[in-house]
């Protein structure tokens, strides 16, 4: 008899990481086998006596899952160590377990509900962060600060207004990921290796069993595509978590000293704390929280390509590659889970200085289009030459060091004479034009910063977080119900025909 030598590769196809992972989805796939098992008897390829048994079996190794009992073998993996142990507890039997399908689609729906269940949960977590916004936005409709272009004053807005467009930011960064939820709302098993079966599968009955809105019809579609459905998630979380980057730099640069407009609570940073303090400089109160969040989008954004790149090119059918993608899914949701929940301990414990936002605006020029919106209003002369009258009188004041408000009316006036255009204006109307609250108060059209559009755009974010609770609340209640259904038909199984 020819000698069998020893697979030396096999820690390399089957890693510690690859393991750790799996172990983390075994009663997923329990949940699936159950269901294929429970399908296999609906169609009478599995008669009653047998289904309690092998249903029951699975009961009790799930019972092991939980206890952290469940040891899988490096040399068979996940799921041949979980028909071994089917094998153990009710002898050949076990070996009706694997009709009609195979370890791709066995896997495949293994990680896909694995992923579901992971998403609804990072979704459900996402709500408190709108919600805390929500407040920020409501609780300073007229708190006004600068807004900046270019990193430059720009016009003046609310820190409402800059609360309310990160939450519009993330409610969006959220549609996308119920859409790569509901895209691939679809059920692999049943698509065997790539290529179908010929034994009878109901594959819309497993598929109601699991949860899924729809049978992923074409085989070889279904197995081919193992890795999109984590690529799909990568894209809706680095979507959330580039959101969250641009709101941390803000944050940081609202945060320096320069600025002044926010202080960070004592719950994320603190003076000469051994983490978020200097060792050497007393004074510094480290944004440390917020870098890391901000850095957590360039993180997920390379999993996704990462992803992406292992997927380039792979012909059609089960390859090996897109098994690695498992590793990259999991950091993505690790490091997005820890960010927000860092995310929201910042947003409730901020610190506002509305007098210092205030002073900037008054101080840096970023009413100046407010005044020359009045002029051209009042004069009805075009705008872009009221535009080109004042940019000259502040560019001298600039460049004299006069505010905004030092600006007579006269210096207008005579500006506005040597450019061909003749204006009346006094000084009481300039100094009502550039006030900050009445500035702000005239932006009344769709999304503008007056408190009554504030209030309407509030109740539109309002409406809209109540949506998507509903929306995720639903995707999970669909998902814990059908888990409860399959449960309860091996229950009456086991009662009925397990002894």
């Amino acid at each position: 008899m020819k000698n069998i030598k020893n697979l030396e590769t096999g820690s390399f196809i089957v890693s510690q990481a690859q393991l750790s992972l799996d172990l983390k989805m075994v009663a997923f796939d329990i949940q699936g086998t159950t269901a294929h098992v429970l399908m296999l008897n609906k169609q009478k390829v599995i008669d009653n006596k047998k289904t309690a048994l092998i249903t029951k079996a699975l009961k009790e190794i799930n019972h092991e899952v939980d206890q952290g009992k469940f040891i899988i073998n490096p040399e068979k993996g996940a799921q041949l160590t979980l028909e071994a142990k089917i094998i153990e507890k009710i002898g050949d039997i076990a070996y009706s377990v694997h009709t009609g399908r195979s370890r791709n689609d066995q896997i495949m729906v293994t990680e896909m509900l694995y992923l579901k269940n992971e998403i609804i949960g990072l979704m459900k977590s996402f709500i408190p962060i709108l919600a805390e916004l929500f407040k920020l936005a409501k609780n300073n409709v007229k708190t006004v600060m600068p807004g900046y272009t270019h990193m430059q004053p720009a016009k003046p807005t609310t820190f409402g207004q800059w609360a309310l467009a990160y939450l519009n930011g993330f409610l969006k960064s959220i549609k996308t990921m119920e859409h790569y939820f509901d895209l691939y709302d679809l059920n692999p098993l049943g698509a065997c290796e790539s290529y179908g079966t010929s034994w009878p599968l109901d594959r819309e009955y497993s598929t109601k069993l699991l949860g899924f809105s729809k049978v992923w019809e074409i085989p070889q579609d279904a197995i081919s595509s193992r890795g999109f459905v984590q690529l799909g998630y990568l894209t809706g979380l680095s979507e959330i978590c580039l959101v969250a980057s641009k709101l941390a730099q803000d944050l940081i640069l609202f945060n320096t000293f320069e600025y002044g407009m926010i202080e960070l609570g004592d719950e994320v940073a603190q003076r000469m704390h051994p983490i978020t303090g200097s060792s050497v400089m007393a004074q510094k109160k480290n944004p440390d929280v917020l870098e890391l969040i901000r850095s957590t989008a360039p993180q997920v954004t390379g999993y996704a390509n990462i992803v992406a790149n292992i997927l380039d090119s792979l012909p059609m059918g089960y390859n090996r590659d897109s098994r690695e993608v498992k590793e990259y899914i999991e950091l993505g949701l690790k490091k997005t889970m820890a960010m927000i929940k860092t995310l929201e301990k910042v947003l409730v414990t901020i610190k506002i200085d509305k007098k210092k936002m205030q002073e900037a605006v008054e101080g840096n020029y970023s009413l100046t289009t407010d005044l020359a919106d009045y002029i051209s209003q009042k004069s009805g002369i075009g705008y872009r030459l009221i535009y080109k009258i004042i940019g000259q009188v502040v560019d001298e004041a600039i460049n004299k060091g006069k505010l905004l408000k030092e600006i007579s009316a006269d210096e207008i006036i005579n500006k506005a004479l040597i450019n061909g255009v003749k204006l009346e204006l006094t000084d009481e109307e300039i100094k009502k034009a550039i006030e900050p609250q009445p500035v702000i108060e005239k932006r009344n059209h769709i999304g503008g910063s007056s408190t009554i559009s504030m209030k309407k755009s509030l109740k539109n974010a309002q409406n809209a977080i109540k949506d998507v609770n509903q929306s995720i609340n639903k995707k999970s209640l669909v998902f814990s119900e059908a888990k409860k259904k399959a449960d309860l038909i091996v229950n009456n199984l086991i009662e009925k025909y397990g002894s």
